[in-house]
């Protein structure tokens, strides 16, 4: 970068956990707090008050990758099938989902989710890449989802699509995340979003009543659950 900063110009693009912040994930390696927010002359962005995070020199731009992850053909609509989707992305199974990845997924909050998703409203729902790629163990989740809710392996694209597209909603509990793909492909599939407010990126996407809801944590959750099921 050094070398060539003064021929090309470099923007920095917010496209991995909280970058460029440092990580509040406590499986990943820190860095001080000002090592990239001012490095580049501009950025594009996924956050809610980039003033309160970068230079007031910096150029900056709304835009994420997400913006351009959409489904690479056209999917007819699936007849439901579930009320909840959820992606796991690759999850750490064979520590019962405590490592990197379900901590960026916001493991923790799904499992209460689940008891409240299973046990007080009856639902039914997907938990993508819950269980080993050999289909054998799976993360450990609450007693009353049995019969439920699936667990599957990390699948392809196409198998996902296909369980979005038979689900209600996508289930978004991530924080640390920097604008999951998801977010725009279940909402060009035409399935809304439960989404966590605090949700670092991906948030530009929700508008409360037509692509999905927000909810905080769990004292809003039962009510966000009300509004969109």
């Amino acid at each position: 970068y050094n070398k060539y900063k003064e021929e090309i110009l470099f923007l920095g693009i917010c496209s991995f956990e909280d970058f460029p912040l440092p990580p509040e994930n406590p499986f990943s390696e820190k860095f001080p707090a000002d090592t990239y927010v001012g490095l580049f002359p501009g950025w594009l962005h996924m956050f809610r008050e980039p003033e309160n995070i970068f230079p007031s020199d910096v150029k900056l731009l709304l835009m994420s990758q997400s913006d351009f992850s959409l489904p690479s053909r056209s999917w007819l609509a699936r007849a439901k099938q579930y009320d909840f989707v959820y992606s796991g992305s690759d999850q750490d199974v064979h520590n019962d989902c405590v490592g990197w990845s379900s901590f960026a997924k916001n493991w923790t909050f799904v499992k209460q989710a689940l008891e409240v998703m299973c046990g007080e409203y009856g639902m039914t729902g997907v938990l993508v890449a819950t269980k080993d790629k050999a289909g054998r163990k799976a993360c450990s989740i609450p007693d009353v989802c049995a019969g439920k809710v699936v667990q599957t392996s990390f699948l392809d694209q196409g198998d996902f699509f296909n369980y979005v597209r038979q689900s209600r909603w996508l289930f978004l509990p991530q924080v640390h995340d920097a604008s999951p793909r998801v977010t725009t492909q279940a909402l060009a599939l035409g399935v809304p979003i439960l989404m966590n407010w605090h949700l670092l990126g991906g948030w530009k996407y929700l508008v409360e009543g037509k692509t999905g809801e927000f909810f905080h944590d769990m004292s809003d959750f039962r009510d966000a659950l009300d509004r969109i099921r």
